[in-house]
């Protein structure tokens, strides 16, 4: 089986070889920088067609058995702003399936930088005087200290998986 990501972004990347690796789908993985079509820091349903998006571009952009795109987004819900990320999986035939990440309120010194137009990597990369976050910790492993960016990601990307392995859709 061949497996395409949409990202190049270590985390992300990791993240999908690890939930291959759980689920024990043996298969080749290739990352593929691919357009998401939607905003830097996409905000609420924009983060689905990300992630649709990024799936269905490596897809084809490989011809893989299955392209799968992770999303990271922002939501604003009860008085707070929220990240979190969608995983799309898809295939040649028209399966598709998704989920999303825990969500997890970000601190007003973050969103600060958000809505100023930084990246949620980037408002993260300023706070913790730190570079590239979003391709290690991210912004989930400064403020946990526990939970790292890809761990984040991983049970998404098997809840997105269940129907290409479980066979039931």
């Amino acid at each position: 089986m061949f497996v395409a990501i949409g990202s190049t972004n270590k985390a992300k990347v990791e993240a999908v070889k690890e939930a291959l690796k759980i689920i024990g789908l043996n298969a080749d993985v290739i990352s593929v920088n691919v357009e998401s079509g939607v905003s830097s820091q996409p905000f609420c349903h924009e983060t689905f067609v990300g992630a649709r998006n990024r799936a269905y571009n490596a897809l084809n952009a490989t011809n893989a058995d299955i392209g799968i795109g992770i999303e990271g987004g922002i939501c604003y819900y009860e008085n707070k702003y929220l990240a979190f990320a969608v995983v799309y999986a898809a295939n040649k035939e028209g399966l598709e399936n998704f989920s999303f990440s825990m969500a997890f309120s970000l601190p007003s010194t973050m969103v600060k930088h958000i809505l100023e137009g930084k990246e949620l990597g980037e408002a993260t990369d300023l706070i913790f005087s730190t570079k590239d976050s979003k391709q290690h910790e991210g912004a989930i492993g400064y403020l946990t200290k526990v939970i790292t960016r890809k761990e984040l990601y991983i049970q998404p990307v098997i809840a997105a998986l269940y129907p290409f392995y479980n066979k039931i859709e």
